[in-house]
């Protein structure tokens, strides 16, 4: 089991899982307890912890978001709430649903402490949000809020990773998301109209982008033995199953089984 190995077997699952928690009606609803909205619930949140810096600061750093949109949330939440107030309601919410979802999953401890060895050993130049995320100390101990934690850590890493890699191939944040998921998604982000020409051989440098976010998503795992990172993948699968029957509940309406 090589690190490519992992990220290729992992990737969905530190994608969903890791963010998941900002899905959950739940969220939405911790969110309006404290007086805000959606986004400037998820900008306060997620980069709160880079710290009282301007709009422009956390539109660069989460990157595939229109900058007005960052810009008038994160005025927002910094106007409601002190920055550190949200990023604890955030985190509480990633243990909550991690508890909920897949706390009564065996393993767990071996999952977190496996995960925190990739999250430490990861290098943190040029991905602030993730720099900031893994400096950011969090007192709760449980296996599942543990687990919970390094799976955003893990994340922001490879939407990191990501970011760089468009960039490197000759993309902005906008013509990525136009090349690949479309303009429902480039709406969804807060970007409008006009929409920029796509440069020629953009789905070739999508393609690119993506296999270079794979490279350098999967280095930290290189801090795990081939048995670690056998366990790690298979740990994940049962966090990413938790993950889907969740869903289905939810959809279905009923309660989590």
């Amino acid at each position: 089991m090589t690190p490519d190995d992992v990220v290729r077997h992992t990737k969905d699952v530190v994608t969903e899982a890791g963010a998941a928690f900002g899905h959950d009606p739940l969220y939405r609803a911790r969110g309006r307890q404290l007086g805000l909205s959606r986004w400037p619930f998820y900008f306060g949140g997620r980069a709160g912890v880079l710290g009282e810096v301007g709009p422009e600061v956390v539109a660069a750093a989460c990157g595939f978001f229109a900058p007005d949109l960052v810009h008038d949330s994160w005025d927002a939440a910094r106007a409601a709430l002190p920055l550190a107030a949200i990023v604890r309601a955030d985190v509480e919410e990633c243990a909550r649903w991690a508890r909920t979802v897949y706390g009564g999953l065996p393993g767990l401890e071996r999952l977190a402490g496996l995960a925190e060895m990739v999250v430490a050993a990861a290098e943190p130049a040029g991905l602030p949000l993730f720099a900031a995320w893994r400096a950011h100390v969090v007192q709760d101990g449980d296996p599942a809020a543990r687990a919970g934690l390094a799976l955003l850590r893990l994340r922001e890493h490879r939407g990191g990773c990501h970011l760089t890699a468009v960039l490197a191939h000759g993309l902005t944040p906008l013509t990525t998301i136009l090349a690949g998921p479309g303009v429902g998604k480039a709406e969804a982000n807060g970007w409008r109209l006009p929409w920029p020409a796509l440069p020629p051989g953009s789905a070739a440098a999508l393609v690119g982008a993506r296999r270079l976010t794979d490279q350098l998503a999967a280095a930290p795992y290189a801090a795990l033995t081939p048995a670690e990172r056998a366990d790690l993948v298979d740990l994940l699968g049962q966090v990413g199953e938790a993950h889907r029957r969740h869903r289905q509940s939810l959809a279905a309406g009923t309660d989590l089984k």
